[in-house]
């Protein structure tokens, strides 16, 4: 008797890296069939036909398109962005046709979703910032996480990147310490020289909703998390962004400012997470040069585990339902990653 046919895994956004590079790794597994979704389906022609995928034109924004993009998939993954905007309503037709989600950057407070798996934080910070450290042993007297580099933001990204407002993602200059935050303890380093990073780089303390569960789950004594750039033009530039009113109105002087860290100092991504324990230290490290295949790939082992039955129902975060020590192995082989060490 022939074998049950392959899921149906839908891909939204499936014109832009990350979209595709999700495609691609899921397509390589030959265990799904994909339906490509983008608003011009035109984009999609040459890639859809490469992995042997239905192409749609799809706007994210038209609830009946979006219902008969997700019709009959098992797993829905949003590439779409800016996500925090976007996700809402794809996760409402997602859930509405009986299909999982998986998104790299979305936030959402848990809620219940039946018998369905909703992913969130499936790419490089939310996400691995966060999964990564959990290889280290729990308990850490001290846990410092280091996590940013150089990178180009395309619209969508800085969009997300400007609509993450403190505090809400996060306490700047705090740490967390004997259980919880501590505010206005920490400085920015603005020369610091770090393992795994190119340079002195910049600095700046924020304890992110990520850094602060991650300290709870790991019962680590104090957490520092830093993100970091080559310089402070970068972080200088979301300030004032996010202080005018109207940090939207700011994209393009964001993604100016990362251009201009892109040209002095390349493309580099890097996660660094040292623990120091009464009987010594450990540390995780995780360099990439392509921080969207990266966010692709790891999107597309968060959709692997989805269908493998190996990620609880309900609403997640990457960094805390799939199992660290396994996605760090598969990880470890993917073209995206530079070095992984732990």
């Amino acid at each position: 008797m022939p074998g049950a046919p392959r899921p149906l895994v839908a891909v939204l956004g499936a014109s832009g890296a990350t979209g595709r590079a999700a495609a691609g790794r899921l397509a390589a597994t030959g265990r799904v069939r994909l339906r490509l979704g983008a608003r011009d389906a035109g984009a999609l022609a040459a890639p859809a036909a490469a992995l042997g995928a239905e192409a749609v034109g799809v706007d994210a924004g038209d609830a009946d398109a979006l219902a008969g993009f997700c019709a009959g998939a098992a797993v829905v993954v949003q590439c779409a962005g800016p996500s925090l905007r976007l996700t809402p309503a794809v996760l409402a037709a997602a859930l509405a046709a009986g299909a999982h989600l998986v998104d790299p950057a979305g936030d959402l407070d848990p809620f219940p979703t039946g018998d369905r798996c909703v992913v969130l934080g499936t790419g490089v910070v939310p996400g691995l910032s966060g999964l990564l450290p959990r290889l280290l042993p729990p308990g850490a007297r001290r846990l410092d996480l280091y996590a940013g580099g150089a990178d180009r933001l395309t619209p969508a990204a800085a969009a997300d990147v400007l609509l993450s407002v403190p505090p809400r993602y996060g306490l700047p200059r705090a740490l967390w310490r004997d259980g919880g935050p501590v505010e206005a303890a920490l400085a920015v380093q603005p020369a610091v020289s770090l393992p795994g990073f190119d340079g002195p780089v910049h600095a700046v303390p924020l304890l992110t909703a990520e850094a602060q569960r991650l300290a709870a789950d790991t019962g680590a004594e104090q957490l520092r998390a830093y993100s970091v750039f080559p310089g402070p033009g970068l972080p200088d530039t979301l300030a004032s962004a996010w202080a005018s009113g109207d940090p939207l109105a700011h994209v393009d002087a964001v993604i100016a400012a990362a251009d201009a860290d892109v040209a002095a100092h390349g493309v580099a991504i890097t996660l660094l997470a040292s623990a120091r324990y009464a009987d010594g230290a450990r540390r995780t490290l995780l360099r990439s040069t392509d921080s969207l295949a990266l966010t692709g790939a790891f999107t597309a082992l968060a959709v692997t585990d989805v269908l493998a039955g190996r990620v609880p129902h309900g609403v997640g975060r990457a960094a805390e339902v799939l199992d660290p020590v396994t996605t760090a192995a598969r990880l470890a082989a993917d073209p995206s990653v530079d070095e992984l060490r732990y």
